[in-house]
């Protein structure tokens, strides 16, 4: 008879591991880049504002990913983002558009649209945070991401964005 002993520490287990602490860290990492999305969204530059709120998402998945331990690639998340904004549709989509290009305008076009556009992206940065923040404290991770069922709850979330970023002082007062 042989003894044999097997290293449970090679066994990887897909079970999800949040803490309170990784929670509210990652609920913080969701609140401050939403903050910088509507300030991104003020930008005076027509397209420059849409690349910058982009980049605040793919910055703020990148600080989620560093809260839950995953390994972060931009290759993976920024077709994901897309994908994402791309399926809230011409409804949703063409009032963004309208807003950064009405910055054309001088004076009025600029104040009005930016605070539109803050207000927009705002509310779907907190969409994408929440959504990735719920995949990660789930045990997920950018590879295996449900774009199918992502885009579903996806925009569930931004109407629940567009509410509570509405009530946030901070995006308000843009």
């Amino acid at each position: 008879m042989t003894d044999t002993t097997i290293d449970v520490t090679a066994i990887e287990i897909d079970t999800p591991v949040d803490t309170a602490a990784q929670f509210a860290k990652a609920q913080e990492v969701v609140i401050h880049n939403v903050a910088w999305s509507a300030g991104a969204g003020m930008l005076p530059i027509p397209g420059l504002d849409l690349v910058a709120i982009t980049g605040v998402q793919l910055k703020m998945i990148n600080e989620l990913c560093s809260v839950y331990g995953i390994p972060f690639k931009k290759s993976l998340a920024r077709p994901i983002v897309i994908s994402l904004i791309g399926s809230l549709g011409a409804t949703m989509l063409a009032p963004v558009v309208a807003s950064t290009t009405f910055k054309l305008v001088p004076g009025i076009g600029w104040l009005l649209s930016g605070t539109a556009l803050a207000a927009t992206s705002a509310g779907i940065t907190y969409a994408v945070g929440q959504l990735f923040l719920d995949h990660f404290k789930s045990g997920g991770n950018l590879e295996n991401f449900n774009l199918i069922e992502g885009r579903g709850i996806f925009k569930r979330k931004v109407k629940e964005g567009m509410n509570e970023t509405a009530k946030d002082e901070t995006v308000a007062a843009l």
